[in-house]
């Protein structure tokens, strides 16, 4: 899968996620949307429920990726924040800007292997 890193905006840190830019979402990916569920796009998932989300609308479109720490995220129009869904010990909102960016999650390793890091 090819993209270009966009190394003129800043990635986007918040808990164990990171949106980092990329100048487009790679056309390969363009055929899996990503569905919103209850009007969010779930950027990282919880095990307790806790989400890292951006809010559904029509200029946000969120797409699977090569496997399941990665999946891409595009913003055109106004920026939409990115919201910890925790009432307490909760991550700081974060405001992201409009373009193309690689969702990062965390892996961790078990004896079974790779996944994602749980909270």
């Amino acid at each position: 899968m090819n993209f270009e890193f966009d190394d003129t905006r800043k990635a986007i840190p918040q808990g164990d996620v990171y949106l980092i830019p990329i100048k487009a979402i790679p056309a390969e990916v363009l055929s899996n949307p990503v569905n919103p569920e209850n009007g969010q796009y779930i950027i990282t998932h919880s095990e307790t429920g806790h989400h890292h989300v951006v809010m559904e609308r029509p200029t946000v479109k969120m797409f699977k990726g090569m496997d399941i720490f990665r999946d891409f995220l595009n913003v055109e129009g106004d920026p939409v924040d990115l919201v910890h869904l925790r009432e307490h010990h909760t991550h700081a909102p974060q405001t992201v800007a409009p373009g193309a960016y690689l969702v990062q999650r965390q892996g961790a390793y078990t004896p079974q292997g790779w996944e994602r890091a749980r909270d």
